[in-house]
């Protein structure tokens, strides 16, 4: 059963279950966040942001292009860091011969700092994450037009008549409203201003008992609940998902480690990305 979430019209449903499957759809637009496995009925959204190749986040791929084709959909457009799009061009390559298929798809590697629109309103941003191989996160930022401030406070005849004058009393903003962590420490949040800024912050939290500590956490390249909360006043967002949780753990026994773990005035802002 797909989890959801929606916050500020942002729609996102998937599944993230730790070394098992994550993929995260945004269907306003168009883009999935890794690819773990693959929804039939997600074939149609044409953009896929992969965080890493680790096969519980890029699994589904070449079923998703072939898939594609199959139903004369156009290429999707796939996203990955730079260091990983030869390798699977390779084995894309060989799916395809086996298929007896021919694949259709763009990919674009890419470093950190790196930006790609996706409409009028959006882009994304690249951030470098620090898992035990190359992999990166995602920030989606919306962008608007606003008034510059030297003319705020000028009625509206006065700004009909900077206009006439060929002056361009508008100027873009850009603010960070999503982003998506894939697997990694910590750092990723704390390194990097936009991700903790973000208005919904999508984070893994592999570990969250004492089982599994910090330590073993880092050693594999994940984050742990004690940390999430020992930083929680470094994160600025309105909402965190906490995703990939370990399979170890049953829904319902996350469910109530969380209400005894986070304080009462946290629990309007951290969500747990699970069924029901």
């Amino acid at each position: 059963m797909d989890c959801t979430f929606e916050h500020r019209g942002y729609l996102f449903e998937g599944i993230s279950e730790g070394g098992i499957r994550t993929s995260v759809v945004m269907p306003r637009l168009g883009l999935m966040f890794d690819i773990g496995h693959q929804n039939p009925n997600r074939i149609n959204i044409e953009r896929l942001l992969l965080t890493h190749a680790h096969l519980d986040h890029s699994a589904g791929l070449p079923y998703y292009i072939s898939q594609r084709s199959l139903r004369k959909l156009g290429p999707p457009k796939i996203y990955l860091p730079k260091t990983l799009e030869a390798p699977m061009r390779e084995i894309l390559s060989l799916y395809s011969k086996i298929e007896d298929f021919t694949y259709h798809y763009e990919m674009k590697g890419l470093e950190e700092g790196e930006e790609v629109e996706i409409d009028a309103s959006h882009f994304f941003k690249v951030w470098k994450t620090f898992h035990r191989v190359d992999s990166q996160g995602y920030t989606i930022y919306e962008r608007k037009k606003k008034l510059r401030t030297e003319f705020i406070g000028l009625d509206r005849d006065e700004l009909l008549k900077k206009k006439k004058e060929g002056i361009d009393i508008n100027e873009l903003s850009s603010k960070p409203v999503v982003s998506f962590s894939g697997d990694t420490k910590i750092e990723y949040v704390l390194t990097h201003k936009d991700v903790a800024e973000s208005e919904i912050l999508f984070l893994e939290c592999t570990y969250i008992d004492h089982e599994r500590n910090v330590e073993d956490a880092r050693e594999w390249g994940h984050i742990h609940l004690d940390e999430i909360i020992h930083h929680l006043s470094s994160f600025k967002n309105e909402k965190i998902v906490l995703i990939h949780f370990s399979k170890r753990y049953p829904s319902a026994y996350i469910r109530k480690v969380f209400s005894k773990r986070i304080p009462l005035s946290e629990r309007d802002r951290i969500h747990l990305f699970l069924p029901g």
